[in-house]
């Protein structure tokens, strides 16, 4: 009897381990779906002023979604390939602020918060700040608002020291 009880015990702690890894993995692989449904997209509000552009931006995700928000400075020219695919942020050379190199970037204003920050020595040009918001759990999948453009520094021909800041539009 105890050899039958014994494999018993063995099988059933073998079911156990296995229906603990399913679990395991369902868990694991549930919260990046269901935080990159539920991620909105940052409030940013920014202006630019010689050559620095001071952005706000407003994280509106709860908690539990564990979703962080930047605004980036981007080269104007990329701003058609970020709204087209947002992992272009990404991208080498597209984003001008901040250092996306550092994945702790991505996550200026953690939810419910809101940052200010001020990028200087910005040369001169046309760029877009977008803003954009991440879950951690589901990197791949970031989440933006409508681009604004910003003139930074004196254009050739120009009138004004960039204060403007305009939509990119559809």
């Amino acid at each position: 009897m105890q050899a039958a009880t014994r494999g018993g015990l063995k099988r059933l702690a073998g079911g156990a381990a296995i229906a603990v890894a399913t679990v395991a993995t369902v868990t694991m692989t549930m919260p990046a779906t269901a935080s990159a449904a539920t991620v909105l997209p940052p409030e940013v509000n920014a202006s630019s002023s010689g050559n620095s552009i001071t952005m706000s931006i407003k994280n509106p995700n709860p908690l539990w979604t564990l979703t962080g928000c930047q605004a980036f400075v981007v080269n104007a020219k990329d701003v058609p390939a970020v709204v087209e695919n947002p992992t272009k942020l990404l991208d080498p050379g597209v984003v001008v602020y901040p250092n996306v190199s550092n994945p702790l970037t991505l996550f200026g204003a953690l939810p419910g918060q809101t940052v200010t920050s001020t990028t200087q020595d910005i040369p001169t040009g046309l760029y877009g700040v977008v803003g954009g918001c991440v879950a951690l759990l589901d990197l791949m999948h970031p989440v933006i608002d409508e681009p604004q453009v910003m003139q930074v520094g004196l254009l050739p021909g120009g009138s004004s020291d960039g204060s403007s800041a305009l939509s990119f539009g559809s």
